[in-house]
């Protein structure tokens, strides 16, 4: 009968672990097509600048950090599987999900970038090797698992764990998710690093003519603003983003203030509009006076003009969508503010959200492109500060141009340490 007992056991035993098992295997191999994936795009576009394996690696990536947080809850539970083997992958995917402090990592320090997808690579050889040197096997299996003791003390202290990790890892993967997908919608021109936010910087050229392509934000530190507007130098065309509402149809104010003011930080356009009012010639709009002072020349000013669409150059429902968004701005409280954005969501479709993107993001770059071919012939120097989104767009066009790319880099935005 005892033995009837002991059979019995070990039968879920077997079945419990079997299911453990599988993910646990699953999630190696996963960990190692990331590795391979991401060295082998690394390295072409290293050495012959080609992204083709980008989007598949981006996509295998995602899957493999979001897994990485069930898999930490699975070491826990699963005390049988062994921890020198799945615990070093997960803590490599969590640590370069979070930025690889204190290095830069992504887009803008593809050295780095290669280091780390060899690193991942090599430790998923290593991973296997000790599977096969345990077992004989590239896998392991149930019968390659030991036996423990004291399951109930264990699965205690593991449910003590897990809420601890839960509490701390989910808001903190939610945030690195978003922070990946901001970086990928803006093609590393806003990057999230273990000290901030950074807004990327690319030198284009062609016939001797210079284009500085500036990923803004509309929130930051009034040292970033002020230090990229005062190294622009004098004579350059400024091609600045702003939306016109010649005919009134918008209602309500477009302002992050209450928000930059909450954060300790400055609006961008705030700072931007203090710099253009320094006596900048050019400004799109604006209307001479007989008592004005005068306008300093091309060769003692930047040359700033509008290189933006006005509202009635949109479509019907982005209208609508702005004026939805004026309304979530002017809330007043938090509230009343997430209540509107839920609402808003539910009044437009997928259908009407395509439209309002293409509007708010490639019609105001066509926008754009069309002052630059008119204006730039006439300038060494041409700057372009848009909204980070905008940046992958205007590149293309650009490079469609004949301009090719000189350099890059980044500059500090944000602070952590400001908020507080």
């Amino acid at each position: 009968m005892a033995e009837v007992k002991s059979d019995a056991l070990a039968g879920r035993r077997s079945q419990f672990l079997a299911i453990a098992t599988l993910p646990a295997n699953s999630y190696l191999f996963a960990f190692g097509l990331d590795g391979g994936l991401s060295t082998l795009d690394e390295a072409l576009k290293g050495l012959w600048q080609i992204g083709a394996l980008s989007p598949i690696r981006e996509a295998v990536a995602i899957v493999v950090l979001v897994a990485a947080v069930p898999m930490v809850l699975l070491l826990v539970f699963v005390p049988h599987l062994p921890k020198r083997i799945f615990l070093p992958p997960v803590i490599l995917v969590l640590w370069a999900g979070l930025g690889a402090p204190p290095f830069t990592f992504g887009q803008g320090a593809p050295l780095v970038s290669f280091l780390v997808s060899t690193g991942q690579l090599a430790l998923f050889l290593l991973a296997v090797s000790l599977v096969k040197r345990r077992t004989g096997r590239w896998r392991l299996r149930v019968s390659d698992l030991p036996v423990k003791t004291h399951l109930l003390r264990r699965t205690l202290l593991a449910m003590a764990a897990t809420i601890a990790i839960v509490l701390v890892a989910l808001p903190l993967l939610g945030a690195v998710l978003l922070a990946a997908t901001v970086e990928r919608q803006t093609e590393g021109y806003i990057r999230f690093t273990a000290r901030g936010i950074e807004a990327g910087e690319t030198v284009l050229e062609k016939d001797g003519r210079t284009v500085r392509l500036i990923g803004m934000i509309h929130i930051g530190e009034r040292a970033f603003y002020e230090n990229l507007f005062a190294d622009i130098p004098p004579g350059a065309l400024v091609l600045v983003e702003g939306v016109s509402d010649r005919q009134g149809r918008l209602k309500g104010e477009f302002s992050y203030r209450r928000l930059a003011r909450a954060l300790g930080l400055e609006e961008q356009v705030e700072v931007q509009s203090a710099w253009m009012s320094g006596g900048a010639a050019g400004q799109a709009g604006a209307t001479a006076r007989a008592d004005a002072a005068p306008v300093p020349s091309r060769e003692q000013r930047p040359v700033i003009m509008r290189g933006d669409v006005d509202v009635s150059d949109l479509s019907g429902p982005t209208i609508r969508f702005l004026r939805e968004v004026g309304e979530i701005y002017g809330s007043r409280s938090l509230w009343e503010a997430f209540r509107r954005l839920e609402a808003t969501g539910e009044r437009f479709t997928e259908k009407d959200l395509s439209t309002v993107y293409a509007d708010l993001i490639d019609r105001r770059n066509a926008a754009l492109i069309a002052v630059f071919d008119r204006e730039a012939s006439g300038h060494d120097m041409i700057v372009i500060p848009w909204g980070a989104e905008h940046m992958p767009g205007i590149e293309k066009a650009l490079r469609e141009r004949g301009y090719e790319v000189r350099s890059r880099r980044t500059l500090d935005a944000v602070r952590y340490a400001s908020f507080f």
